[in-house]
């Protein structure tokens, strides 16, 4: 790390002095002399010498004086030797906190993420981030905003990237908004209903909440409601599509997942998007985190690939691949 303080002086040019002569400045006043000092700063004397040669033609001042007792310091170097330690000792202090974030880019990266985000980017952003930080241990969790907020509250989780209810986020976090998504409604493959075109010919059928009820996950309540039809009938409530898949795929009930995730097939050809009409609600998609506990180095990274990969998406460009966030 190199530090360059500048001083003004009358002179025919302007110069610069540097740590390593600064380093060098104390280490003579320090042991008493030049030997002891270059065997301290463990570079020669004819090294150290040119280093306080160079600091003093830099302050255009003579610092020290030799004598038969070793060196003196001048009125000026007397001047210098408070503002030389505060230097040194505050580049040590940087130094120290740059090798402390080296180390924390070293350990792990909890990341929470929803289920549009989960397909849309995911596939995405972590390898990528990978590429980059190998030494990091990412550890990815799925959920809910409901199911997220609570693991960012107790910071076991620095980041969250999910749909976000449309009243916004609690108070106490930072939000990114990176792209809005649509949600569709699905049925099992051969359903008797599968050519259905309005949601009020699927009235009477049962369905599946995804979430919950109030949440981005609930949303086929409010879709009836918008809709001005009756409140429809709930055969169960799931927290993750590892439930609602086969249920879907065992039965004639009905649910509402986000587009990306049949586009991307990942609910399997067994299951199918029906055509309706009506335009079913959509949600915000948002990278939050908390507002009393900015993001480390990685993690802002990793917001940054969310929100370059989420522009991308938006100019329907998927098959991008971006090198720098």
């Amino acid at each position: 790390m190199l530090i360059v303080i500048a001083f003004s002086y009358q002179s025919e040019r302007t110069q610069s002095m540097t740590l390593q002569q600064l380093r060098a400045f104390l280490a003579v006043v320090e042991c008493g002399g030049f030997r002891a000092a270059s065997r301290r700063l463990d570079i020669s004397q004819a090294g150290l010498t040119t280093s306080l040669k160079a600091l003093e033609a830099t302050l255009g001042v003579q610092l020290l004086r030799r004598s038969v007792q070793g060196v003196v310091l001048t009125a000026e170097g007397e001047r210098l030797l408070p503002r030389a330690r505060l230097i040194t000792r505050e580049a040590g202090k940087a130094q120290e906190e740059a090798q402390s974030a080296l180390n924390a880019e070293a350990g792990s990266l909890a990341i929470g993420l929803g289920p549009t985000p989960t397909a849309v980017l995911l596939h995405l952003v972590v390898p990528e981030f990978h590429r980059r930080f190998p030494a990091v241990q990412l550890r990815l969790f799925s959920g809910f905003y409901e199911q997220l907020l609570p693991e960012l509250q107790q910071a076991r989780i620095q980041l969250a990237v999910t749909a976000v209810p449309d009243e916004g986020v609690a108070v106490g976090f930072e939000v990114r908004r990176l792209f809005r998504s649509a949600l569709v409604v699905i049925a099992r493959r051969g359903h008797p209903l599968a050519a259905a075109r309005s949601l009020k010919a699927l009235q009477g059928q049962e369905w599946v909440l995804l979430g919950p009820p109030g949440g981005p996950g609930g949303t086929v309540l409010r879709f009836h409601a918008e809709q001005g039809l009756p409140r429809p009938r709930v055969a169960a409530t799931c927290e993750s599509f590892s439930h609602l898949t086969p249920l879907i795929r065992g039965t004639d009930w009905l649910a509402m997942v986000p587009v990306a995730m049949m586009e991307n097939k990942l609910l399997g050809d067994d299951v199918l998007a029906l055509s309706i009409e009506q335009s079913p609600p959509s949600f915000d998609n948002c990278l939050i985190y908390r507002s009393d506990s900015p993001l480390t180095g990685v993690a802002d990274t990793f917001a940054g690939m969310c929100q370059s990969f989420s522009r991308v998406l938006a100019r329907g460009a998927s098959d991008a691949v971006i090198g720098q966030a």
